[in-house]
C-alpha cells in the first residue's frame, strides 16, 4: 500500500518560500550567531566584553517642574533623540513614621533614554530644583549587546525583527515539510517538531 503524504511535498513553492525565507534572515542569523558566541566566550576567549563609561550631571533649574511630560521635554532638549519612545516612571509620595512624627516623602519621576551607543537615567524629586542625571558610553561590545538584545534600536528594528521571526517560522514549516519527503511520513516529523520544541522550553525554563 503506497503511503500517504503531505500534497505539498513536490511544490515548487515551498522550496522557492524555503530559499527566500533563508536569504531573508541570512543577515541577521550571522548577527545573532556571531554577536552570540562573542558574549557567550568572551571570559575563555580574549575578547573585549560589554563596558560602559559612566558619567553622572545635575541640571539646576530656575523654577520646579509642573509635570513629568516637562521633565520629559527638558530632556529632549538636553538629550537629542534619546527620550521619543521613554515613559516616565512616578512613584507616589509616601509617609513614613519618624520619632517626631510622619513625614511625608515627595512624588519622584524617574525616565531612561536608550540608543545602542548611550543610555542616560535621570530622576527628578517633585518639587525641587534639581535633576540627576546618570550617563553610560558603550563600548563596542555592549553596543552589539544591545543591539543583540533589541536595547535602544528604534520601531525600524523592531519591524525588522519581526519579519525576520515570520520568516524564520516560515524556514521552519517549509524544512518540515522537505524533511517528510526524504524521511518517511508526516506524522513523524510532526512528532518530531513537537519534541523539538518541548525540549527547547525546558532548556530554556532551566
Amino acid at each position: 500500500m503506497k503511503r500517504k503524504r503531505l500534497p505539498l511535498h513536490n511544490n515548487k513553492w515551498v522550496r522557492r518560500i524555503h530559499a527566500w525565507a533563508g536569504f531573508a534572515t541570512l543577515t541577521l542569523m550571522l548577527l545573532y550567531g556571531l554577536t552570540g558566541l562573542w558574549l557567550q566566550h568572551r571570559a575563555v576567549l580574549s575578547l573585549p566584553g560589554p563596558h560602559t563609561e559612566k558619567s553622572s550631571e545635575e541640571i539646576v533649574l530656575s523654577t520646579p517642574l509642573a509635570s513629568p511630560d516637562e521633565l520629559k521635554a527638558l530632556l529632549q532638549r538636553r538629550y537629542a533623540d534619546m527620550f521619543e519612545e521613554g515613559r516616565p516612571q512616578i512613584t507616589p509620595p509616601q509617609t513614613l513614621p519618624t520619632p517626631s512624627g510622619p513625614l511625608t516623602l515627595p512624588a519622584r519621576w524617574e525616565l531612561r533614554g536608550v540608543t545602542l551607543s548611550e543610555s542616560v537615567a535621570a530622576s527628578y524629586v517633585e518639587g525641587t530644583l534639581l535633576v540627576r542625571t546618570e550617563l553610560q558610553q558603550a563600548n563596542v561590545a555592549a553596543s552589539l549587546n544591545r543591539l543583540h538584545r533589541g536595547m535602544g534600536t528604534g520601531l525600524p528594528w523592531q519591524l525588522v525583527g519581526d519579519l525576520a521571526a515570520l520568516a524564520m517560522l516560515l524556514l521552519a514549516l517549509t524544512s518540515l515539510l522537505m524533511w517528510n519527503k526524504l524521511h518517511g511520513p508526516a506524522g513523524r516529523g510532526i512528532v518530531l517538531l513537537l519534541l523539538g520544541a518541548l525540549v527547547t522550553v525546558l532548556v530554556a525554563l532551566l
